[in-house]
């Protein structure tokens, strides 16, 4: 069985696997990432591992200038060297001096592609730009100065209005608008500094005329159709949406690709606006500052052993819960509640324990410590199977009530959190708080 077949209730209702969450230790609930705001923090290379500011990301368009990936495989592109001997013209004929040079290319390690390979001259140094600045496209340019007008004139229509209001509110008051301690000139130029440079062309908004579709596409040539095909001369999909601004059709004409950058971002509940997740700013590292994920607060269920299902029969399935904390922890399984969603979905009727769990502290060290007691806990035998350090192995006795199709259950875990309210000053650090967290599991046991 796969851990996605596992998955526990977030707080806006949905369902996901426990890797995936996140724990909020101020509103004491799980939170999937549709439920936190995400922010970015810092853009970086992946190849190079150098931190860029965003204002330049956003001229480079996301791309590392430095850092070139092969069109065809997408793995980085390594500098290579090359002697070629040096020549000259002397009254129309090439003429060798005997003497060689060095220069440089660029070849991948992988699919051994080089830029020999679509005629890309080869350079006398290795660093350096290896990439022309491509010319933008009229009609992209048309499309980006269109918007930049209707932006503007979006701004001055806002501000109007805006202005509108203040003067039907001044009037209400019996004021004039000549008491106000701004001259007119001056009032125009203040509404002009905040809508920008306040002007708009019409004829560009007016003139600008959208791309229609055709009805009918021009017919393939014929040489499709009789020549036989070399799949290796054309590029495949994937290059050529990699590329889209040169619209590449041949292998040869493939240019190398910049690499895309990549985003260190932190993560911040929606509801308390308090950070569940902060990447250190180092892009090397791979440390958090905060890192509130939910396998550090709440139990883990998983599946360990399957049995045969048979519709009608109780057969018992072994489950396992896992405890992140560091203190002893009882564990209680409940019926689902009428009122979620998944209770229409639930194919199955299961007998839950009817005595708590208690899962033994996490400790890092107790499987090296080979002189420690034995944990004492008073176990069901008919119910807990086995037990290893903060790892809890049992079974519940489940009955399909289906003949054919999916086998599903569901539960409702409920377990006590120690909240802890930080403080700066020591002697008024409070004991933590028993919080009762009850997150709702659903469970999918396969198909029968």
């Amino acid at each position: 069985m796969t851990e996605c077949e596992v998955n526990y209730t977030c707080a806006c209702g949905k369902c996901m696997p426990l890797i995936h969450l996140f724990f909020c230790k101020y509103c004491v609930t799980l939170r999937c990432p549709k439920c936190v705001s995400h922010e970015v923090d810092s853009y970086y290379c992946p190849h190079c591992l150098e931190n860029i500011p965003s204002a330049e990301a956003k001229s480079m368009k996301n791309k590392c200038q430095s850092c070139l990936e092969c069109p065809n495989c997408t793995n980085i592109l390594q500098v290579r060297s090359a002697q070629v001997p040096m020549v000259r013209r002397e009254a129309g004929k090439v003429k060798g001096f005997g003497q060689f040079k060095k220069v440089y290319y660029l070849q991948c390690s992988f699919c051994f592609w080089t830029t020999r390979d679509v005629n890309q001259p080869d350079k006398a140094a290795s660093n350096g730009p290896w990439i022309e600045p491509q010319v933008e496209d009229t009609w992209m340019i048309g499309i980006i100065n269109y918007y930049r007008h209707l932006i503007q004139k979006e701004k001055v229509e806002m501000e109007k209005r805006k202005r509108q209001r203040r003067g039907s509110f001044l009037g209400s008051l019996g004021i004039s608008d000549k008491l106000l301690p701004f001259s007119k000139l001056a009032r125009s130029s203040f509404s002009m500094n905040l809508t920008g440079s306040g002007q708009f062309d019409e004829n560009v908004l007016n003139n600008f005329t959208p791309v229609e579709p055709k009805e009918e596409t021009e017919p393939a040539d014929e040489k499709y159709y009789t020549n036989p095909g070399e799949p290796y001369h054309y590029a495949s999909i994937a290059s050529r949406i990699n590329q889209p601004s040169n619209e590449v059709y041949y292998a040869c004409d493939l240019k190398p690709n910049c690499t895309h950058l990549m985003v260190k971002r932190s993560q911040r509940c929606r509801e308390c606006e308090h950070n569940l997740s902060k990447p250190e700013f180092n892009p090397s590292s791979i440390k958090f500052k905060i890192h509130q994920i939910a396998l550090r607060f709440v139990p883990r269920f998983r599946i360990v052993k399957m049995a045969s299902l048979t519709s009608g029969e109780f057969s018992k399935v072994q489950f396992s819960l896992t405890n992140p904390t560091e203190y002893n922890l009882p564990v209680e399984l409940l019926p689902l509640p009428d009122s979620h969603f998944f209770y229409s979905k639930l194919t199955t009727e299961i007998q839950l324990p009817s005595k708590e769990l208690v899962l033994a502290a996490r400790d890092d060290t107790a499987q090296y410590d080979t002189e420690s007691a034995i944990q004492d806990f008073d176990d069901d035998p008919e119910i807990v199977v086995a037990r290893r350090m903060n790892k809890l192995t049992f079974v519940i006795n489940v009955k399909p009530l289906v003949s054919s199709g999916d086998v599903t259950m569901g539960f409702q875990l409920k377990y006590k959190y120690k909240a802890m309210t930080p403080s700066i000053r020591p002697e008024e650090q409070k004991d933590p708080e028993d919080v009762n967290v009850m997150p709702c599991v659903t469970v999918v046991l396969g198909s029968i």
